[in-house]
């Protein structure tokens, strides 16, 4: 009797610690992998913001370049100075297609606007001219007061538009602007072919009262896809409805 009082003095405080350390090292293994999981969640989240941000300021320099090259196109200008649209059409339009011919960019959208802040030329929709922009387009009202070159991400009635914008100026004298339209899609195409990450540009919904043409797009929760669904992996997007992507942090619009 004893011996196996001794025996269940040493043997079940020995298995007790066993079983403990089982427990904690499990529970430490769980940890172990939970903070795994968060750093490489951490990183790729880490990366995904870089290469989005790298190809908007890509971007960027391309429109800005653009748009400060046809500010100082003969044509755009002395259709200003002698408010001869049809001087301007006929530019663009030689300008179009050099870019069509020589370049990736297929499809340029160029805007000329006058030194009063309304529309003088749509390279893709000459038949729509003079409506005012000065009530919602923020950018062309601060080039003008400005009088200098900026690239921003701008809301309009076809969703989220980078355009980089230059003044025209002739002898001091302001005769408007120009903005060279980029739109999004070549970001997420891009992301996907040269860094094999997917992802989605997306936009508050409330915002949808300016981009009304975006009303019919996929959305989640509170956003709407801000490019087309087409250039969008469908599994990556039926995966954003499972998170929160209100926590995501915002590109800040102009």
């Amino acid at each position: 009797m004893s011996n196996l009082s001794i025996s269940k003095k040493v043997h079940i405080p020995l298995i007790v610690s066993i079983v403990v350390g089982f427990i904690i090292i499990i529970i430490n293994y769980f940890f172990s992998v939970s903070e795994m999981k968060k750093n490489v969640y951490e990183t790729q989240s880490s990366s995904l913001r870089s290469v989005y941000k790298e190809a908007i300021k890509c971007k960027e320099s391309i429109g800005l370049t653009n748009a400060i090259n046809i500010s100082k196109n003969y044509d755009v200008v002395r259709a200003l100075k002698e408010n001869n649209r049809a001087i301007a059409i006929s530019g663009l339009a030689s300008i179009s297609k050099e870019f069509k011919e020589n370049t990736n960019y297929k499809n340029v959208k160029v805007h000329v606007h006058d030194a009063n802040v309304h529309s003088f030329l749509r390279s893709w929709k000459p038949t729509k001219f003079g409506d005012d922009l000065s009530g919602f387009r923020k950018t062309v009202v601060d080039v003008k007061r400005t009088k200098k070159p900026l690239v921003a991400i701008e809301l309009g009635r076809a969703g989220l538009v980078l355009r980089g914008l230059a003044p025209i100026i002739d002898n001091g004298k302001y005769l408007g602007s120009v903005e060279f339209m980029q739109g999004l899609n070549s970001v997420v195409k891009n992301a996907k072919k040269v860094y094999k990450y997917d992802i989605a540009i997306m936009m508050k919904n409330q915002y949808l009262s300016v981009a009304t043409l975006m009303g019919s797009a996929p959305k989640i929760g509170d956003y709407t896809l801000a490019v087309k669904e087409s250039v969008v992996n469908k599994k990556f997007f039926n995966d954003l409805k499972n998170i929160n992507i209100a926590n995501i942090d915002e590109y800040q619009m102009t």
